[in-house]
């Protein structure tokens, strides 16, 4: 699928971190779909950020007064683009953790690129693996990395089923 997009370029200097962080999300509030920041060093060997804001023309107008009154940006760089994606879809499932012996369940929820049927990618959102490795923290002595655990849950993931199954 592909749909029109707008990448705008704008260079930030003399901003501290916390206004940059104020700015990404207020930025993301007026209509910016994502948002990077690239460090640089200016001209007078200053620290300053290349912000890349992924947005639609029906946003750019608020975007480009926030970022002239907020971050003092005298202008900025337009690129037209098309934006090229897979399907997105968001699955529930219910994770049933076995931990010695003893079981607990989650809500879970995945977000699975393609046709959830065949995905093409399953992805789990970390703060729930987060949560999911503290409880078997608090259950046992045992310890998952959080990325060890991700893609356990992560293979574990299967369309025909609500449930899924994890062994600790």
């Amino acid at each position: 699928m592909e749909k029109d997009a707008r990448i705008i370029l704008a260079q930030v200097d003399h901003v501290s971190g916390e206004v940059i962080g104020f700015a990404i999300e207020k930025l993301m509030q007026i209509g910016a779909h994502n948002i990077q920041l690239i460090p640089t060093i200016t001209k007078k060997n200053r620290p300053g950020n290349i912000m890349i804001i992924d947005t639609d023309e029906r946003h750019e107008a608020g975007i480009a007064d926030f970022l002239s009154r907020e971050l003092k940006v005298s202008g900025y760089h337009r690129i037209h683009t098309r934006h090229v994606f897979f399907k997105v879809t968001f699955v529930e499932k219910h994770l049933r953790l076995n931990i010695n012996g003893k079981g607990k369940t989650l809500k879970c929820r995945f977000k699975v690129i393609g046709d959830p049927s065949d995905p093409i990618s399953v992805d789990i959102e970390h703060d729930f693996v987060v949560e999911v490795q503290s409880v078997i923290e608090n259950n046992s002595d045992a310890y998952i990395s959080l990325n060890e655990l991700r893609n356990i849950i992560e293979a574990s993931f299967s369309d025909s089923s609500d449930e899924i199954e994890v062994e600790i």
